[in-house]
C-alpha cells in the first residue's frame, strides 16, 4: 500500500493500535492529540495540525467529540478546537463517529467529505462485539451475583443489543428485550427472549437484576426508576443523552456503570482492526489500488 498516507487525531488506546497496524501494511501514518509509549518509531508525531494537512485521509476519534466545540483526546493534553480541524482537514477525507446532526452540519458547512464509520453496518456489527462482552465483564465487576439465572433487560434490539442479548443468553442469564417496532418484537419472540414493547416497559421493571441500554434516548424517567430493584445494575451503552436520568438514579443510589467506547477500553486491538478493515472499505470506495 505504498504512497497511501493516513492521520490519526486524537482517540484512545485502540488508536495507538491502529497505528502499528497501519505501519505493518505499509501505510504512511501521522498522529496528532495522541501520546503513547507504544506509538511505533515509524510514526510521524505531528507538532501542529498544519502538519496534517496534505494527508488524504484522517482518522478521527471515537466519538470525534463530546461537546461539539472540540476533538476528543483522551490520550493527550492537547486542545483541538472543532475549527482549527476543521482548517487542517480543509483537503481531507475524514472517517469520523458518533456524528450528531449539529456536527454534519459543520462539516457539510466546511465543504470536508466525511463519513460517520459507525454508522456503517460492516463496522458497526463487528464493533458490537467488544461492546457486548465488555458490557458482561462490567456487569459481572459490578454486582455480588452471577449472569447464569439472572433476569437481565437489554433496552433496544439494534445492532449491539441482539448481539448482547444473544451472548448473555448464552451465560444462561433470562432474557427480555424492549423494543419499538412490531417487528423487532416479533424476532425477539422467535429468539426466545421475552418481548417487552416500550409502551408496557413500566410494568416490568422491578424484576431485573441488570439492565443494558442501547438507546440514545432518556426513556427512563423518575417514574421508571421508582419501579427498580434496590440492587439493580444498570449498564450505560448508548451515546449521550443516554437512556436514563442520571441525577435522579443516583439519587436514589442506583448502581449506574457508565459504559462509553468499550471496544477502545476491554479490547483494543481486536478495536483497531476492526477500524482497519473500514479503512480499507473506504479506500476501495474511493479508487485506491490494493
Amino acid at each position: 500500500m505504498n504512497n497511501i498516507s493516513v492521520a490519526i487525531i486524537g482517540g484512545d488506546l485502540r488508536f495507538v493500535r491502529l497505528c502499528k497496524l497501519l505501519i505493518e501494511k505499509g501505510i504512511d501514518v501521522s498522529v496528532y492529540g495522541i501520546n503513547h509509549p507504544d506509538i511505533p518509531k515509524e510514526v510521524k508525531v505531528c507538532s501542529s495540525l498544519n502538519e496534517i494537512k496534505t494527508c488524504p485521509y484522517i482518522i478521527g476519534p471515537i466519538p470525534f467529540s463530546k461537546d461539539n466545540k472540540c476533538v476528543y483526546t483522551p490520550m493527550s493534553n492537547l486542545y483541538i478546537s472543532i475549527e482549527q480541524f476543521f482548517l487542517a482537514a480543509a483537503n481531507s477525507y475524514v472517517l469520523g463517529s458518533v456524528l450528531n446532526q449539529e456536527l454534519r452540519d459543520l462539516f457539510n458547512k466546511h465543504h470536508i467529505k466525511w463519513k460517520d464509520i459507525l454508522e456503517m453496518d460492516e463496522i458497526a456489527i463487528l464493533n458490537a462485539i467488544p461492546t457486548a462482552e465488555g458490557a458482561i465483564q462490567y456487569a459481572m465487576q459490578n454486582s455480588e451475583i452471577t449472569l447464569h439465572d439472572s433476569k437481565c433487560l437489554v433496552l433496544g434490539f439494534g445492532r449491539c443489543g441482539k448481539i448482547l442479548a444473544h451472548k448473555l443468553q448464552g451465560l444462561g442469564a433470562r432474557i427480555s428485550v424492549e423494543a419499538r417496532s412490531t417487528i423487532d418484537l416479533s424476532y425477539i419472540s422467535t429468539y426466545g427472549y421475552t418481548a417487552i414493547p416500550l409502551y408496557e416497559l413500566n410494568k416490568h421493571l422491578g424484576k431485573f437484576d441488570f439492565i443494558f441500554n442501547t438507546i440514545p434516548v432518556i426513556i427512563l424517567d423518575q417514574q421508571a426508576i421508582d419501579l427498580f430493584k434496590s440492587d439493580v445494575v444498570y449498564i450505560e451503552l448508548a451515546s449521550t443523552p443516554g437512556g436514563i436520568d442520571t441525577k435522579y438514579a443516583q439519587q436514589k443510589s442506583i448502581r449506574h456503570v457508565p459504559a462509553p467506547s468499550l471496544p477502545g477500553i476491554v479490547a483494543p486491538k481486536t478495536a483497531a482492526n476492526i477500524l482497519y478493515q473500514c479503512l480499507l472499505l473506504i479506500l476501495r470506495n474511493q479508487g485506491a489500488n490494493l
